[in-house]
């Protein structure tokens, strides 16, 4: 009985991951888009034009963050064994730091997740990586392509 929950767990932590990859990359997808759009659209050189794709990224990335630290608030909250352990005291603040912690793959460690909770978390800090040098990328180039030195 003790492993069908284990396995239970697992494979609703899998889906979950996965779920959270798709929604994630696709909001960056299009926010990067958007980005480029707008910049192809745009003629004349636009001023600022580097800050107002780092301020959407930033956006984006929040979003994301924020999308994963509702995941744990409502998972923690559950009658799941996936629950952040430390200094918690269940607020959603908490769940946005942890969340923003495991995104940025920064993991201070004075929260923690338990249970099948960290394959979420793992697969959390690999999204953010992917994502965070994905934005990278793209501001790069809008800077080697648009700004004249």
């Amino acid at each position: 009985m003790e492993n069908d929950t284990v396995l239970y767990e697992v494979i609703y932590a899998s889906l979950v991951s996965l779920g959270m990859v798709l929604v994630t990359v696709t909001l960056h997808y299009w926010t990067l888009y958007g980005l480029s759009e707008f910049l192809k659209r745009w003629k004349k050189p636009l001023r600022g034009e580097i800050l107002f794709v780092v301020i959407a990224m930033f956006a984006a990335h929040m979003i994301e963050i924020t999308l994963y630290a509702w995941v744990y608030l409502l998972l923690d909250n559950s009658d799941t064994a996936m629950n952040i352990g430390g200094a918690v005291d269940g607020s959603f603040l908490d769940h946005l730091y942890f969340s923003a912690a495991c995104y940025t793959s920064l993991g201070l460690g004075d929260l923690f997740p338990m249970g099948t909770l960290r394959l979420i978390a793992g697969v959390e800090a690999l999204n953010g990586l992917i994502l965070i040098t994905w934005s990278a990328s793209f501001a790069f180039l809008v800077m080697q392509r648009r700004w004249r030195f």
